[in-house]
């Protein structure tokens, strides 16, 4: 799907350049995409976790570029989600393109789920395999992650999520 007319860019890590430099890189996008202005989802602004901070960094943007599969705060960056760190914000601004304008894109599949006492939205572009997590709130939507989805049992998952919720909702 090379003619997708919204995806940016990805930003590669340059393995011969400091770590610092790219993380640094990594969180100017992440600033001016989520600090310095604030993308609307249905109306409302999208808001971020700020704290705890570590090194400066808002706790959300660690959820956008690195793991922590054994939950225990223990970050480790995530090449594919710190290459994709354009995408978030593409992906909320752009969860209902007009896919005739594309090829090979069946767009972004949108569902809702309960989690605790509110509903996460789930933005998923399967055939690149990247998916957006949003919490609604009373007055504003806050981003959960965003992250590529590296197993096929967890694409499946979540593509059977997402017909659920269309099939509970027609």
């Amino acid at each position: 799907m090379s003619n997708n007319c919204w995806l940016p860019k990805c930003e590669y890590y340059d393995s011969s350049q400091p770590w610092t430099d790219y993380e640094d890189l990594l969180y100017s996008i992440f600033k001016t995409d989520f600090i310095d202005s604030y993308p609307e989802f249905e109306g409302k602004e999208i808001r971020i976790r700020f704290y705890p901070k570590e090194n400066n960094k808002e706790e959300a943007f660690y959820h956008v570029t690195c793991q922590d599969y054994l939950k225990v705060g223990d970050r480790v960056p995530d090449f594919r989600r710190c290459e994709r760190i354009r995408w978030v914000r593409a992906f909320i601004e752009n969860y209902d393109c007009d896919t005739s304008k594309c090829t090979d894109c069946d767009g972004i599949k949108v569902w809702e789920k309960p989690y605790k006492n509110n509903q996460r939205i789930h933005l998923l572009f399967e055939e690149k395999r990247y998916i957006v997590v949003l919490e609604r709130r009373d007055n504003y939507v806050l981003l959960i992650t965003a992250f590529y989805i590296d197993h096929n049992h967890t694409l499946e998952n979540k593509i059977k999520e997402y017909q659920r919720y269309k099939a509970e909702s027609e």
